[in-house]
């Protein structure tokens, strides 16, 4: 393998080993596929997700990026892309993050409590003005960083530190049917 190829490989791997990374890398390879020099083989592999998932996703992304001929530092552009631009993956992303959940389409809508760092808030503020999710104040406050606990909400695991607000995060649309993103 090229280096390019090995470090397409590696970022993908980097990217399942986060929570609601598989649901992530589902996005960003369906995203890769409506690309014309990528083709539908690797929106395939996105596709083909199963329980053996690690070992059949580390071989047909293997098998992907031996046999195009494309230009592989491209490729690994897009999947940066996909994940600091407000796209569906980074959302994923940053929601397992922030509560250590991994969100899935067969469970939208989901409604989690949270308590966020006011960094978190505005993170989150791109997929708000899409539609993707609503934040609705429960005007919970709180100390973060010591576990405090106010019903049932999840502090933010990426930022626990400083004062936190409360909020109702309700994922709405991430089904791959929807706008691509």
């Amino acid at each position: 393998m090229t280096d390019n190829q090995e470090e397409l490989v590696r970022q993908l791997n980097l990217l399942l080993e986060k929570p609601g990374g598989r649901q992530a890398i589902r996005f960003v390879l369906n995203a890769m596929g409506g690309i014309p020099f990528v083709g539908g083989a690797i929106a395939a592999s996105g596709a083909m997700w199963s329980e053996k998932e690690q070992q059949n996703f580390n071989q047909k992304i293997t098998e992907w990026v031996t046999q195009t001929e494309q230009d592989l530092g491209r490729v690994i552009e897009l999947l940066a892309d996909q994940l600091h631009e407000p796209t569906k993956a980074h959302l994923v992303i940053l929601i397992g993050e922030v509560t250590g959940v991994d969100t899935s389409e067969q469970l939208l809508p989901v409604q989690i409590p949270v308590i966020l760092n006011g960094e978190t808030i505005s993170e989150f503020q791109p997929f708000v003005s899409r539609g993707w999710i609503t934040l609705t104040p429960n005007h919970n406050v709180t100390n973060m960083g010591a576990g405090n606990r106010i019903g049932n909400s999840i502090e933010d695991r990426k930022r626990p530190w400083g004062m936190g607000n409360g909020f109702i995060l309700t994922v709405s649309r991430l089904s791959e049917e929807t706008n691509p993103g």
